[in-house]
């Protein structure tokens, strides 16, 4: 016998369902590219690589895009140090909702993002070694999920501000230190928006971790997730380790108003 549902509000239910399908659709928008001097392009359009030897992929946070201003710094440094291997994702339709559906989403973007990163590494021979996924705010929760899709084996995973807002510390689709090989987080930004738990092999904490920071007491949040994003692109121009370790500890000297010292803890976890 065929089970039957009931709705004892059929107007909303009704309204619930076209909600959930249109959610669908726009989870199925999230997508990866490549980019290239010529511009960015569908992951699956990438035929050829020139090398094998690493791959980035950096992952906005909410309200983002793959051509959003917070990511830029990223983009620009990544390729300005010639890594071949670029991608970015773009999950922004779903990211530019209201952030509870957007937070609810980051288990299905996750697994469609980690999936099409699947796909391409399968296709071009790439070790999980030699992949590194960055994520800002909930892009920091879904690049935690990606790795944990590959069950920890990815080379590195890095989470910058990784959102707070209905994340707790059991929170099953949040960044955790069994998402790769290594994984490092900067906290700026408690108890706004950015998380304060250590989530990392190792955690920075710029100011203790605590916003405003020096010299952003007047900038808006906006504008202080692109500073952030900058500072941490500043460690790929001056990194001085391998890359699947700490990057050089001179970003604190480069963090926002570095005219001022900043307090900073760096906190080590199991």
């Amino acid at each position: 016998m065929a089970k039957t549902s009931l709705c004892l509000v059929p107007i909303l239910c009704q309204f619930l369902g076209l909600q959930a399908a249109l959610l669908d659709s726009l989870l199925n928008q999230s997508t990866i590219y490549y980019l290239k001097s010529s511009g960015d392009v569908a992951l699956e359009n990438v035929d050829q690589l020139a090398s094998v030897e690493s791959v980035k992929l950096i992952v906005h946070g909410y309200l983002g895009s793959r051509t959003h201003g917070s990511i830029m710094p990223l983009r620009n440094a990544y390729t300005a140090q010639g890594y071949e291997n670029v991608l970015v994702a773009d999950w922004g339709p779903v990211a530019n909702l209201d952030y509870p559906s957007s937070r609810l989403a980051v288990k299905k973007v996750s697994s469609i993002l980690a999936k099409l990163l699947e796909e391409f590494l399968q296709r071009h021979g790439i070790s999980l070694e030699r992949v590194h996924v960055i994520g800002h705010s909930l892009g920091a929760h879904i690049a935690g999920r990606i790795g944990r899709y590959f069950n920890g084996s990815l080379g590195r995973v890095t989470g910058l501000d990784p959102a707070l807002p209905l994340f707790s510390s059991r929170s099953d689709d949040s960044l955790h230190s069994n998402a790769a090989l290594f994984v490092d987080v900067i906290h700026t930004d408690y108890p706004l928006f950015g998380d304060i738990r250590p989530r990392g092999t190792v955690d920075f904490y710029p100011n203790f971790g605590l916003a405003p920071q020096p010299g952003c007491e007047n900038v808006d949040v906006v504008a202080a997730s692109k500073l952030l994003h900058e500072a941490f692109a500043v460690t790929i121009v001056l990194s001085c380790f391998s890359p699947n370790q700490l990057e050089c500890l001179r970003i604190f000297q480069r963090f926002p108003a570095a005219w001022r010292p900043l307090k900073v803890g760096v906190l080590r976890t199991a």
